[in-house]
């Protein structure tokens, strides 16, 4: 069974508030504020990755974009991988999608499905997401990080905001969803309330009382 948006929401919530603050729109804070896009979920793929390309080569450390924060060439490689087409709207269901691509690239499926222990898919996402810690002492990217730390510490740009219970109680929450095939949950539409008695029936309602029980 393939793991479904819902089911692994818990880990894109999370990503997505330590990347982003959940922000689609958002790109990295390095960026002056002149050479950022008016709106990112306005643009076409294509035109998000030329942007990302052009603020790098005037000097950005990053071209972090979106809720995912996903640089350039991650993004190349995610759209060519998943044939999604560069004219599309780097919208929020595009960037849902790709961070969907990504969650499959660093092994949740396996994870979900109990091939790779919590520990290894945790640090599959640190991997991919720099404000996601490791979950034990490692080699980093550049140096020896502990557990709590990024993958990329040390590199002066990245740091870990998220703690490895938080990520933890995330993979446990998506697993125990797919473990029991939850679906999306249905929004039952409102109760109709029911309505106020009319003027009318409330005079004839008194007058029955009046026949039944005298009164002058």
């Amino acid at each position: 069974m393939t793991f479904t948006t819902y089911q692994v929401q818990p880990v894109l919530d999370l990503i997505g508030r330590y990347e982003s603050r959940g922000d689609y729109d958002i790109v990295y804070g390095g960026i002056p504020k002149a050479q950022r896009p008016a709106k990112l979920t306005a643009m076409t793929i294509a035109q998000v990755i030329d942007w990302q390309r052009r603020v790098v080569n005037a000097g950005a450390a990053s071209s972090a974009a979106g809720k995912y924060q996903i640089i350039r060439k991650t993004l190349e490689a995610s759209v060519a991988a998943t044939g999604m087409s560069q004219g599309r709207k780097f919208d929020k269901a595009a960037q849902d999608e790709l961070a969907m691509h990504l969650l499959r690239g660093r092994g949740m499926q396996r994870f979900l499905d109990g091939l790779m222990d919590a520990d290894d898919m945790a640090l599959g996402l640190a991997k991919e997401w720099a404000s996601l810690p490791v979950p034990r002492d490692m080699k980093g990217q550049s140096r020896q990080v502990k557990a709590g730390q990024s993958y990329y510490a040390g590199d002066g740009l990245n740091k870990a905001h998220a703690t490895v219970a938080e990520v933890e109680q995330a993979l446990l929450v998506a697993r125990e969803r797919y473990r029991s095939r939850a679906t999306a949950p249905v929004t039952a539409p409102n109760a109709t309330k029911p309505a106020a008695p009319s003027a009318g029936i409330i005079a004839a309602l008194l007058a029955l009382f009046k026949s039944m029980f005298g009164g002058k």
